[in-house]
């Protein structure tokens, strides 16, 4: 509340109704005396009811924050098939799709094998990956759209159950302090024709090879697949942050180690299970193209690209990022070495199976269409 005290003060400040009266006041009609008192009266009213407003709306919140604790903190219930608690893993990502666990007596014990060896991915993979990042910024319009996956690791005895629920896709929504940026809604339909524009500027000039506006094309693509995706009266916000779901179900990895002379009635072997949930988190962090009175649809930066010679001018920043090792990569060949990082870092993704059909997946075809498959649609 602090930080934004001054805000709201000057704000308060320029919609005082005594600005009606100024040339008045300096006209000598009104004593400087009454004029300000009358002036001091509206801020301190206001600023009064500002204050008071938000900490009853600050209490109001808090009280719910109880509340909801109080519901989901719940005692953990006696379950023989779980532990009463968890265990930490460290590990650095070549690890994370090559560790297996098994019992021997009543000892647990974690091994590592071999994992599979990388393929090339497609730009659309690469974006759908989990842990990849792409910030996509030119002079009217930045958008970040991050792979947001979320993975729940633990042993088991038993195979995972899951039930299809109709739960919205949107998990969580956030506003982001504007710092001075106004919020504006766009259409799909607005954005998909500035689009549109804006890729055949570039297809125009001589200073964008193939591979970079298939690049270009393709990040642009998905971002509007993910608009169309959320449905949000089918247009989207700036400065709204917006978690959301890929699938209505996760998916699901499970390694056990069998050895060949284990018979019927022997102690059951413990499972390595992986619930895999895809999500992408994305926000819109401004689009302001300046359309053009033309009877053909036209913006002022497009024009300026067509014109234009200068790469710098004409080529947009595209940066990709490794949320899990923190490693941002920038430059015309920055999805080259955030794949090189894939490679070196981390081991390829292993197969996975859906929670309702029960069929096994590729993720390399998984990621080629957004994690759907027909069980989904």
């Amino acid at each position: 509340m602090r930080d934004h005290l001054t805000v709201i003060l000057l704000a308060y400040m320029n919609v005082w109704p005594g600005w009606h009266y100024k040339d008045d006041f300096l006209a000598g009609k009104f004593k400087k005396e009454v004029y300000f008192e009358r002036f001091q009266k509206f801020m301190l009213y206001k600023m009064k009811s500002t204050v008071q407003g938000t900490y009853a709306s600050a209490m109001k919140g808090l009280e719910n924050q109880v509340v909801n604790s109080t519901k989901f903190n719940t005692p953990i219930k006696s379950d023989p098939e779980f532990s009463p608690y968890a265990i930490s893993i460290q590990c650095p990502p070549v690890m994370l799709n090559t560790i297996v666990f098994s019992n021997v007596g009543e000892d647990v014990i974690m091994k590592q094998h071999l994992g599979s060896e990388w393929e090339d991915l497609s730009t659309t993979q690469l974006l759908n990956w989990p842990h990849v990042e792409v910030t996509f910024r030119t002079q009217d319009i930045c958008f970040v759209r991050r792979q947001a996956t979320e993975f729940v690791r633990y042993l088991n005895f038993l195979p995972h159950e899951s039930n299809k629920t109709s739960q919205s896709i949107i998990e969580h929504v956030e506003t982001l302090r504007s710092y001075g940026r106004q919020k504006n809604c766009y259409s799909y339909n607005f954005l998909e024709e500035y689009m549109k524009v804006y890729m055949e500027a570039l297809k125009s000039t001589t200073r964008v090879g193939g591979q970079k506006l298939e690049e270009i094309q393709t990040i642009l693509s998905q971002f509007l697949e993910d608009v169309r995706y959320i449905d949000v009266n089918n247009s989207i916000a700036t400065n709204t942050v917006v978690l959301f779901r890929l699938s209505p179900l996760p998916f699901i990895r499970n390694k056990k180690l069998v050895r060949n002379n284990d018979r019927e009635g022997d102690e059951a072997r413990v499972g390595y299970c992986e619930i895999i949930t895809p999500k992408i988190e994305l926000v819109l962090l401004y689009f302001r193209a300046e359309q053009k009175d033309t009877p053909v649809l036209s913006f002022e930066y497009t024009d300026t690209i067509k014109a234009s010679q200068n790469a710098s001018t004409i080529l947009p920043h595209i940066s990709y990022k490794c949320t899990y090792c923190r490693q941002e990569y920038i430059g015309q060949n920055s999805k080259k070495t955030m794949f090189d990082h894939m490679k070196n870092e981390h081991k390829m993704e292993q197969h996975v199976r859906c929670t309702l059909c029960k069929k096994q997946f590729d993720v390399l075809n998984l990621a080629a269409c957004r994690w759907k498959h027909k069980c989904h649609q």
